[in-house]
């Protein structure tokens, strides 16, 4: 015990950034991902300049903007309309959310302490992933572009709406909230300065899993792979000791509604 607790000390200290205990994002590394999300706008723009024949499709350059206006508007507006708390899914998101709550104290501590994630940290808690995750829904409406399909077409344009949508709503709530990371050592310090809460990868993750499956329904095998990658990065946040459990799983609930608001 005195031996793995003198690893993990170690760990800390150095700061590498495939240890499963490892401090969250440097100040470089968020203004690297500040400066990726702002390319990724960037080139949306250019599509849309590039491509003014796409006026027919229903997801399409044409409407990506006035679609992803409407769909924040939805919302954020969500909780105001009486209908709203008879949803199910009000009460899904609630529920999850409310819950994991309880698995932030010594549960999480346990798991961001056991250096046998070590290996899979390294894949889905990398600089690589963080990239993937970034740069997916571009990906994704590019290739819709590229291709002569107007099915995939319109699924990424989908996507690349859900990604967005994600991006901006995780964005919001990391600053109303100001969570403290994990490493900080105070398991509810919320209105702390910090941006924990929640976690923006699990929020995109599920977003582009959700869109996925739900645009791909008559493919029955498309849920039973995207659901459990974007599980694995949403667990990847809390063994690597970026985020706490309930960040995760607000993020995840999260993207999975916007995900399929999206495409419904």
């Amino acid at each position: 015990m005195n031996r793995i607790a003198a690893l993990r000390k170690s760990r800390l200290v150095a700061g590498g950034p495939n240890s499963p205990g490892r401090i969250p994002e440097s100040p470089a590394t968020m203004k690297g991902l500040q400066r990726a999300v702002i390319r990724f706008l960037i080139l949306v723009a250019f599509i849309l300049l590039a491509h003014p024949l796409l006026v027919a499709d229903p997801h399409s350059a044409r409407t990506f903007f006035p679609h992803f206006y409407s769909e924040q508007k939805e919302i954020w507006t969500f909780p105001l309309h009486k209908e709203s708390w008879k949803n199910r899914t009000f009460w899904l998101v609630l529920g999850l959310s409310t819950t994991s709550f309880t698995l932030d104290g010594k549960a999480a501590q346990r798991l961001r302490e056991d250096p046998s994630f070590s290996d899979f940290n390294d894949v889905f808690a990398s600089s690589t992933s963080d990239v993937l995750v970034a740069v997916a829904p571009l990906v994704l409406v590019a290739a819709g572009e590229i291709s002569r399909d107007a099915e995939f077409r319109d699924f990424g344009w989908k996507a690349g709406e859900a990604g967005l949508n994600g991006f901006l709503v995780s964005a919001v709530w990391k600053a109303a909230t100001q969570r403290g990371r994990p490493h900080e050592g105070k398991t509810y310090g919320f209105w702390e300065g910090g941006n924990s809460f929640p976690s923006g990868h699990a929020t995109v993750a599920w977003a582009l899993a959700a869109t996925t499956a739900s645009h791909f329904k008559g493919h029955k095998w498309v849920p039973w792979v995207v659901y459990p990658v974007a599980g694995l990065v949403s667990f990847s946040r809390v063994s690597s000791g970026n985020h706490f459990p309930s960040d995760a799983v607000f993020g995840s609930v999260l993207g999975f509604v916007i995900g399929r608001h999206v495409v419904h």
